[in-house]
């Protein structure tokens, strides 16, 4: 419904651009297919859909889930650099992407900001690798937060703090606005604004291992695999977009962005059909 919504809001374009960026296992694709072709087929029929996938495992998973849309021919794989500057007229999105970017983890150490770097670890230990915390690997990491807006460090913060820097959703966020011609980025995801992310309370940080679906803190726990996320600073989007001339729209909690786009109506309406589904059956 948001898709059609902005389609409709940029003058029915055809062709519509629909560039998902990071699909899983093709799930949410097939689902936007299934629905789009039913419930808007005027829409569907301009839809040109592209996925931006850098998983080979997952784009064949995901190839074989959208078998049906590719032979359709409205569904295409490519990479950034295949698609043109200023070529795309539509929506750019992602779920959950942002949080699975490579994370700079900084420590302060006697008031002064350090990194925290991985080592060999002695052929005694139990793990193969160790940290150490060193000098800074780029000045950016200081620069991201005087961009944020959180001093850092400074007396408001205890020593031992650890957090992480993202710092690839600048490249992230360049790639985008330099390809999209007019149009929007929805970006779906967990996080906090900069203050509450960089809490001087959230001691630890917000790195997170998961592994078959039980939730840890150690990266060095059955390397390459695992799923290791950290959570987003939605203010270094806003920021940053600002600086690639991505003006923000909007930001808002998941449940109410769903619920304005009419989530309470359909539930309203599965439940009157289990109903009548009930009555038919007795």
């Amino acid at each position: 419904e948001q898709f059609v919504e902005m389609w409709d809001r940029l003058g029915k374009p055809n062709p519509f651009d629909l560039v998902e960026m990071g699909a899983g296992k093709g799930e949410l694709a097939n689902d936007i297919f299934n629905y789009l072709s039913q419930q808007h087929p005027e829409f569907y029929q301009c839809l040109q859909y592209c996925i931006i996938e850098q998983s080979p495992a997952l784009k064949q998973a995901q190839k074989k889930k959208l078998q049906t849309w590719q032979e359709a021919g409205i569904l295409t794989w490519k990479t950034w650099e295949e698609i043109p500057n200023l070529s795309l007229v539509g929506c750019c999105f992602s779920n959950e992407l942002v949080d699975a970017f490579p994370v700079h983890r900084v420590q302060l150490e006697a008031g002064k900001l350090k990194e925290i770097y991985v080592t060999p670890a002695s052929e005694e230990a139990s793990s193969p690798f160790t940290e150490i915390t060193d000098e800074i690997s780029t000045p950016k990491l200081r620069e991201y937060f005087e961009s944020v807006g959180i001093s850092f460090p400074s007396s408001a913060y205890e020593d031992g703090f650890q957090t992480e820097v993202n710092l690839a959703v600048e490249t992230w966020l360049s790639a985008i606005a330099q390809r999209l011609k007019k149009g929007y980025l929805l970006t779906i995801d967990y996080g906090y604004t900069a203050e509450r992310y960089y809490h001087p309370q959230r001691y630890s940080g917000t790195l997170q291992c998961y592994t078959q679906h039980q939730r840890h803190n150690d990266p060095y726990y059955l390397i390459g695999q695992q799923d290791m996320t950290s959570h987003v600073d939605f203010t270094a989007l806003e920021v940053y977009g600002k600086k690639y001339d991505l003006a923000s729209y909007h930001f808002t909690q998941q449940a109410l962005f769903l619920m304005a786009l009419g989530l309470g109506d359909r539930l309203a309406k599965l439940s009157q059909r289990t109903l009548d589904i009930r009555q038919l059956l007795k």
